[in-house]
């Protein structure tokens, strides 16, 4: 049974997994041999992304035997035929080129999807020492502010064509807007923090990729919209483990003053 109880009880647990995968990862940071190679999808696939999945997946299995995980590196298209009400999605490094880059801004990700929504997620920065968690048991009420200048979080290492028509199109709104610049999901992590307002994005991601620091969000009252329907972004979707193109929110207030405004780009994009 899946409640607050549940994750009070384990999350301690939980707390103990990422920082474990998180000291692995910062040892192979530190060394001389990433063992980097590419997968079948062209991605980077390094010892830490390796050693960091077994960890979690030998630290779930203890702690919920009976809930499946679908992780990153153990992926296969067929999982999506058969999907668990209930299941982790674990992303154990989340930002592998950011990692072989050395720019310190990657993640460990575990996420509990429960009926198409992540309802848990934890978020650890090996490098900096930070975890967020976040739950459907414990979200809080978004105060209601107004933003003076928009602060818009993007990738690190990558800027799309859209992204850039995106920027363009606010600068014919006269909407005043400030870049930051995060790697993997540090960005949905930022607008938890309150250090951006919207997190767009008008590229390919997977499930994994977002739905820990997804939970995150929503327990500090913002939101993940989907640009194809302006709903809260699902998971489990048994056609594919893409996300479509989303927009995420800092908070209520903020998505009742931009996604409107936003309306005419967003469906260029659809």
């Amino acid at each position: 049974m899946i409640s607050k109880t549940f994750f009070d009880d384990h999350l301690d647990s939980l707390n103990e997994c990422v920082q474990i995968a998180s000291d692995e990862i910062m040892e192979i940071y530190c060394s001389k041999d990433f063992g980097q190679k590419e997968k079948l999808d062209g991605s980077p696939l390094t010892f830490a992304d390796t050693r960091a999945n077994e960890i979690i997946l030998n630290s779930l299995k203890k702690i919920s035997k009976d809930i499946p995980i679908i992780s990153e590196e153990t992926f296969s298209e067929n999982l999506l035929k058969s999907l668990n009400e209930t299941y982790w999605l674990v992303d154990p490094l989340d930002g592998t080129k950011e990692f072989i880059n050395k720019t310190g801004e990657f993640t460990v990700n575990i996420a509990m999807i429960h009926r198409k929504e992540a309802i848990f997620g934890i978020v650890a920065a090996p490098a900096t020492g930070k975890i967020w968690r976040g739950s459907i048991f414990n979200s809080i009420e978004s105060e209601n502010d107004s933003v003076k200048k928009l602060r818009i979080v993007m990738s690190k290492s990558h800027k799309s064509d859209k992204d850039k028509d995106f920027l363009r199109f606010l600068a014919s709104k006269n909407i005043d807007y400030e870049i930051v610049e995060k790697g993997s999901s540090l960005k949905l992590c930022s607008l938890a923090d309150n250090e951006a307002d919207i997190y767009p994005r008008f590229g390919p991601t997977s499930e994994w990729d977002i739905a820990a620091a997804h939970a995150v969000l929503k327990s500090k009252g913002g939101s993940v919209i989907s640009v194809k329907d302006n709903k809260e972004l699902g998971y489990a979707k048994k056609e594919s483990i893409l996300n479509p193109y989303f927009i995420a929110f800092r908070n209520s207030s903020v998505k009742s003053d931009y996604l409107r405004v936003l309306g005419d780009f967003l469906k260029i994009l659809v």
